[in-house]
């Protein structure tokens, strides 16, 4: 399974992508929104995961671009600082699948990929 994980902290990324790769997923990392549009077409991912505030373009925008352009069936999980009630209500509203606060808790990032997974195993 590949996902694409977007954010423009590289701490964060680098994090994201050694959990996700011990967890036996290929990861595909991007910066900012227009890095993960270019992703989505040419790597095809199967799920994404990107944080909302980002320079250039926001998770909400790529998210927004996804589903009103891209007409992606692809399952999005937006990752934020923001642990605020609209945030989330617009994330989901928007089509996100899913929503995360951090910091990261990396063992229920993993549960939650899973329960996205085409295949209840990673490849």
């Amino acid at each position: 399974m590949k996902i694409l994980v977007v954010d423009d902290e590289p701490i964060t990324l680098d994090m994201i992508e050694q959990t996700l790769t011990n967890a036996g997923y290929t990861v595909i990392k991007a910066t900012d929104g227009y890095q993960a549009l270019e992703s989505i077409d040419r790597d095809n991912p199967d799920l994404i995961i990107s944080d909302i505030m980002m320079p250039n373009m926001s998770g909400l925008g790529l998210l927004s671009l996804l589903k009103q352009f891209y007409f992606s069936k692809i399952p999005v999980i937006l990752v934020s600082t923001l642990d605020k009630a609209e945030v989330t209500l617009t994330a989901l509203g928007l089509g996100a699948v899913d929503f995360i606060v951090k910091p990261i808790n990396f063992d229920e990032l993993v549960l939650r990929v899973k329960k996205y997974s085409k295949k209840e195993n990673p490849e």
